[in-house]
């Protein structure tokens, strides 16, 4: 092949289109595996960059919970935890370690975490950083009994002599009935009957709390009742069922009365945000389950110290109302749930449908005789919000604060569910403008007078 001849230019021609073929191709490859390399890094230190800012979150989620910066909110607990990565055990532990906190703050962080008030005092009385006087304070403040609150005590054994001194003197125990138990720390003594005996008379009345809307333990069916068991034909069916009728009811000049049917919903926090933020409490008539998302939400009500009452079951008018038996087993799986989430016993109700409707004609009467020998009361209401029936904003923004100034006692019908977000959007301007105009605002406890259609207190 002589150079310049027709063969050389052709071989020329080949060698340099292969170079120009082959040299992109080698460089793409080359970049591509580095920038596949790179790629990989870059993922790499984004995963570890999530992990570092998750951690962050963590401590700085907990720290918030902590301080109580977060947890004056009625955000779900759950929600709290999942986003700290922190478990309930831990939280808890983290909770006792924080050496700052008051009674109070170990308050707002426990019961809103779903812990009993009865364990609240457990824990509390062995937490030498709590004040003695504060948490007396605000134990009783939160409904705890002050029989409850020696009982804690002396099984502490963490405690001063001097905390036991004055814990226990404020519960109405004389020096003498002390001696026995701020001779040792320990406190392993155990009062005696006739101590007790003593306490127990001396112990004050729940103050207005969700303890002291409800009973810790069904009383005997002979308290309750106001006729011989052997009268009603219905007295063998859930014998647990039995609350204390108060003997006298009461209520407040100029108060009103927020009441949400069929929750928690989706809404439920939205609502409790809202009554906080005025200071406002409510009640609750709900239509509960047994999932983890309800138990959690009722644990919340309670914990805010709102009154939570028996709606229904199923709501199944059909099912409920077809027989005393049909409706006392549909109102025991209720108030099993509530009494399972919360360790709080309701003792009021509302009608699915209120107590007249066209559903319990036949069996309304048999069935309030049967539920007012077993101590509970229901509750209808005389301002109706519309809420179910679709009334806007702008609609029960007039119609509620106007018919409130029509009764003396005015129980308002909202709706905590997932049809009537309107009652949500409305709440807090209802409130304002009540409170504008002088209104209190309260949970019914089982003395508040009942408002009902029909019934002793129609």
């Amino acid at each position: 092949m002589r150079f310049g001849s027709v063969e050389f230019f052709k071989v020329l021609i080949k060698v340099v289109l292969a170079i120009l073929f082959f040299v992109p191709l080698i460089l793409a490859v080359v970049f591509g595996v580095l920038f596949v390399q790179k790629n990989t890094k870059v993922d790499e230190l984004t995963e570890q960059n999530s992990i570092v800012q998750q951690d962050n979150n963590r401590l700085s989620v907990v720290a918030d919970v902590l301080v109580g910066e977060k947890i004056a909110g009625a955000q779900d607990i759950r929600e709290i935890l999942k986003l700290s990565g922190t478990s309930y055990e831990d939280f808890l532990k983290l909770a006792m370690e924080k050496k700052d906190i008051d009674a109070q703050g170990l308050y707002d962080i426990l019961s809103k975490s779903g812990v009993s008030d009865k364990d609240i005092v457990t824990i509390a009385a062995s937490k030498k950083t709590v004040d003695a006087e504060d948490f007396y304070d605000v134990m009783s403040k939160n409904g705890i009994t002050a029989q409850d609150l020696i009982k804690a005590v002396i099984n502490s054994s963490g405690s001063d002599v001097d905390d036991f001194y004055d814990i226990l003197s404020q519960c109405g125990m004389n020096d003498e009935e002390l001696i026995e138990y701020i001779k040792s720390k320990s406190g392993t003594s155990q009062p005696t009957s006739e101590q007790s005996g003593e306490q127990s008379s001396e112990q004050t009345s729940a103050p207005e709390t969700s303890e002291s809307n409800v009973s810790d333990s069904a009383p005997a069916q002979s308290e309750t009742s106001s006729a011989p068991e052997e009268e009603s034909p219905y007295a063998e069916l859930y014998p647990d069922m039995y609350v204390s009728a108060p003997e006298n009811y009461s209520y407040d000049e100029g108060t009103v009365y927020f009441t949400f049917d069929d929750g928690p919903s989706q809404y439920t926090y939205g609502f409790l945000d809202y009554l906080r933020k005025y200071n406002a409490k409510a009640t609750w008539f709900v239509v509960p389950s047994r999932d983890e998302w309800c138990t959690e939400a009722l644990k919340t009500i309670a914990a805010e110290g709102h009154t939570i009452g028996i709606h229904s079951a199923t709501h199944d008018y059909n099912k409920i109302y077809a027989s005393v038996e049909a409706f006392l087993e549909d109102f025991h799986e209720a108030w099993s749930i509530v009494r399972d989430a919360t360790g709080q016993t309701p003792q009021i109700f509302r009608f699915p449908g209120g107590s007249q409707n066209d559903y319990n004609e036949s069996t309304r009467d048999a069935i309030i005789k049967e539920m007012t020998r077993r101590g509970f009361r229901f509750y209808d209401w005389n301002v109706e919000s519309g809420d179910v029936d679709g009334a806007t904003w702008q609609q029960m923004y007039n119609s509620i604060p106007r018919d409130c100034h029509g009764v003396k006692r005015p129980v308002i019908l909202m709706h905590d569910s997932a049809g009537t977000q309107n009652a949500l959007y409305v709440i807090e301007d209802v409130l304002k403008v009540l409170q504008g105009e002088g209104y209190k605002f309260d949970a019914i406890r089982n003395d508040t007078e009942p408002v009902q259609f029909i019934g002793p207190f129609s």
